[in-house]
């Protein structure tokens, strides 16, 4: 059997698929949402991990851990994890992919007429949605993060970054092709990190990941952890992982997905994509060294404008304030 980790922005969860797709089981549990000021939205990295960890050992233990074969972990991508290469825990809350307080700096970059340069290198814009400019504000603003920055011991990365550490027992400091095109610091046609991008956006090199292929030999985790090794073997972001499982693996195929926000995603094959109405070049997936792109439309606020309650299904005028 796979285990699946599936690290949402409001939620995580844990499933187990057999060979024939099958579920043989789900475990989930709720993400603190932390609002500290208006546009501001941040999680306690900590409980990503200590959830998700409690999630995949209910169901690894219901089947037996020598019986999964392999973890994949898609995660809410953006997000941006500091924590400390000594300690291994975090410097300071996570920074969601929906936070704005980078505005004015991404605003003060396009004044200064970068943005051309970062969207023909990266396919992004300059917004505060991606990670560097998240990375920059917690070097600028989090005495603890920059502290590590001064002793060399700061660590950067996306969730599934955070999680590969943490199941790894810090053996593997790695984030997967997907994940990294989002970091406003990964040329789509460069196989690593931009030294030009990582000066830019005032982010140390040092700080970032190993960029590995979505799928292979990634990493093993610790045996402390489900009481023996697993191999991990797949990891994507959240949007590309939805478009390949919808099955989106020819030139054309396209998916819209509507989750906390809503997100439709074109396989552009190994054309690099550029889009003269704001859309998005992203990195679809990347197996031995070789990159699938896709186009990607983003909506920020989907299904995140619904506060369901369970009223709601009895009376629909408690949903209209009546």
């Amino acid at each position: 059997m796979i285990l699946v980790l599936d690290a949402g922005t409001t939620s995580t969860r844990a499933m187990l698929f057999a060979r024939d797709g099958s579920v043989h089981g789900t475990e989930q549990a709720e993400l603190t949402q932390h609002y500290p000021r208006p546009g501001w939205v941040e999680h306690d990295a900590g409980e990503i991990w200590e959830r998700t960890l409690a999630c995949a050992r209910s169901v690894v233990a219901a089947a037996g851990a020598k019986n999964i074969a392999a973890i994949g972990i898609t995660n809410q991508r953006e997000t941006i994890v500091a924590w400390d290469r000594e300690t291994g825990e975090p410097l300071a809350r996570a920074i969601v992919w929906q936070d704005r307080r980078t505005a004015d700096f991404c605003e003060k970059l396009r004044e200064a007429g970068r943005e051309a340069m970062v969207q023909q290198q990266t396919g992004l814009l300059l917004d505060p949605y991606f990670s560097a400019t998240k990375m920059r504000w917690m070097l600028d603003n989090d005495d603890a993060v920059r502290a590590a920055a001064d002793a060399g011991t700061l660590a950067f990365g996306t969730v599934e970054c955070w999680l590969v550490y943490k199941l790894t027992g810090g053996a593997m400091h790695v984030s997967d092709a997907s994940n990294a095109s989002r970091t406003l610091l990964l040329p789509l046609l460069g196989a690593d990190w931009s030294d030009e991008l990582c000066e830019l956006f005032g982010v140390p090199r040092g700080t970032l990941p190993d960029v590995v292929d979505n799928a292979g030999a990634i990493g093993v985790t610790g045996s402390e952890i489900f009481g023996t090794p697993i191999p991990i073997t797949g990891l994507a972001g959240d949007q590309q992982s939805a478009t390949i499982g919808q099955g989106c693996l020819s030139v054309g195929d396209s998916k819209a997905t509507y989750g906390t926000g809503a997100f439709v995603l074109t396989n552009k094959g190994r054309e690099v994509p550029f889009s003269d109405h704001r859309l998005l070049g992203t990195v679809l997936y990347q197996l031995g060294g070789e990159r699938i792109y896709a186009l990607e439309g983003s909506v920020f606020v989907a299904g995140s404008l619904v506060q369901w309650h369970p009223r709601c299904a009895r009376d629909h005028r408690y949903c209209r304030g009546d």
